[in-house]
């Protein structure tokens, strides 16, 4: 039994984190909601954060998740 081939490790781990950080904001965010109007600068903090990392995301597939397709 042969292992995955080219990026797919790359796009496994990708995937895995990309859902790890979705249920984090969602629990973060739940969480600092449950404090009311004091929790919402936290709110704005974590989300902000989250496309950060989305935004990484996208450019770790865009420039390592295409390099065996070409």
């Amino acid at each position: 039994m042969q292992g995955p081939r080219g990026d797919e490790p790359l796009r496994r781990g990708l995937d895995a984190y990309e859902q790890m950080l979705e249920t984090f904001v969602q629990n973060a965010k739940a969480y600092w909601r449950m404090w009311g109007p004091p929790g919402e600068p936290m709110v704005r903090l974590v989300e902000d954060w989250a496309e950060q990392q989305r935004s990484y995301l996208r450019w770790l597939r865009e420039n390592y998740g295409e390099r065996d397709r070409s």
